[in-house]
C-alpha cells in the first residue's frame, strides 16, 4: 500500500513523494508465563498486553520508494522470522547492508507491535530503536544499542541496558537493574533493590518496600534524586564529588567547596543505599 506525502517547498514546486508499507502478521495461541523473544538490528519495537492467551504480532515495513522494483530490491534484503516454540514466541529482523549506501539503508524502516497476555515474559534486543512495553506479570530483560526504553507496571524482575537513551520504568514489584551509556533514568516506584547507571544523564527513584539487598544508584554526570517511603530502613552513603548534596532525613551534609556527602542510618538501618554522581546533585527526599 502506497501513502502519498505532499512536501512543499518555498520559491519550489511541490513534490509527491511516496511511502510503500508492507504488513507481516502472525497470531499464535500460548500459555500464560512464557515468553516473548525479540532481537531486531533496528526498528521500534511494541509491546502491549491483551486478555485472553493470544500473541500477535504485526510487523510493518516502509520503503520510502515510488518505483516498485525499487521497493522489492530493500524490501527483499530484510531477513525476518516469527515463529512459537511451545508457549513462547521467537520473532528476529535483519536488514542486510552489505553493498548498499547508507542512503538507501535510510529508506527501510521497520516497526514491530506485538499483543501478549498480561502474564508474559519479555525478553528483547535491539541495534537501533524505541523500545515501549506495556503493564506485565513477569519479567523484562532487554538492551538497545541506542533508543529510549518505556516499561510500564512489572510484576517481576528487570533487567535493562540501553547504549544511548532514556529508560523509563512506571514501577518494578522486583529487583531492578537498568544502566544507560548515556541518558536519563527515571524510575517510579520499585519494590526491590535496585542497580541503576547511567554515563551522562539523570536518575530518579522511589523506594516503596524495605529492600532485602543493597542498592546503588550512580551517574558520570547528572543528579541522583532517591525517594523513601516512611519507615523504610537504610543505611546511606551519598557523595557528590562535584555538586551538591540534600537530605530530608536526619543526616548531616558534609564536605567543602564542591564536593558534598552525606550518610548515616534511616529508621533504624538496614541494606547499603549507595549514591553517587560524579558532576552533579545527590538528594533524599521523603513521600
Amino acid at each position: 500500500m502506497a501513502i502519498a506525502i505532499v512536501i512543499a517547498v518555498a520559491g519550489t514546486t511541490a513534490v509527491q513523494a511516496s511511502v510503500e508499507k508492507d504488513t507481516i502478521k502472525r497470531s499464535f495461541t500460548v500459555e500464560p508465563g512464557g515468553t516473548l523473544y525479540i532481537d531486531v538490528d533496528r526498528g521500534n519495537v511494541v509491546v502491549e498486553a491483551i486478555d485472553g492467551n493470544q500473541v500477535h504480532v504485526e510487523m510493518e515495513r516502509l520503503v520510502n520508494r515510488t518505483n516498485a522494483d525499487d521497493v522489492k530490491r530493500i524490501l527483499a534484503r530484510h531477513e525476518w522470522e516469527i515463529e512459537r516454540d511451545g508457549s513462547d514466541v521467537v520473532i528476529e529482523s535483519q536488514f542486510e547492508r552489505e553493498g548498499i549506501r547508507r542512503a538507501r539503508m535510510e529508506e527501510f524502516r521497520l516497526r514491530v507491535v506485538v499483543k501478549v497476555p498480561h502474564e508474559y515474559n519479555v525478553d528483547f534486543s535491539t541495534g537501533a530503536g524505541n523500545v515501549d512495553i506495556a503493564n506485565l506479570r513477569g519479567y523484562v530483560e532487554g538492551r538497545t544499542g541506542a533508543g529510549n526504553v518505556t516499561i510500564g507496571e512489572i510484576l517481576g524482575d528487570v533487567e535493562v541496558r540501553s547504549g544511548s537513551g532514556n529508560i523509563e520504568i512506571a514501577g518494578v514489584d522486583g529487583e531492578l537493574e537498568v544502566q544507560s551509556g548515556a541518558g536519563n533514568i527515571r524510575l517510579g516506584y520499585v519494590g526491590g533493590e535496585i542497580d541503576a547507571a547511567t554515563g551522562a544523564g539523570d536518575i530518579t527513584a522511589r523506594i516503596t518496600r524495605q529492600p532485602g539487598a543493597d542498592s546503588r544508584l550512580e551517574s558520570g554526570a547528572g543528579n541522583v534524586v532517591v525517594y523513601v517511603e516512611q519507615g523504610i530502613g537504610l543505611l546511606v552513603d551519598a557523595k557528590a564529588s562535584v555538586g551538591s548534596a540534600s537530605c530530608e532525613f536526619d543526616l548531616e551534609v558534609e564536605g567543602r567547596w564542591m564536593s558534598k556527602s552525606f550518610g548515616g542510618r534511616i529508621n533504624g538501618g538496614g541494606p547499603e543505599l549507595t549514591m553517587r554522581s560524579g558532576v552533579g546533585n545527590v538528594s533524599l527526599r521523603r513521600f
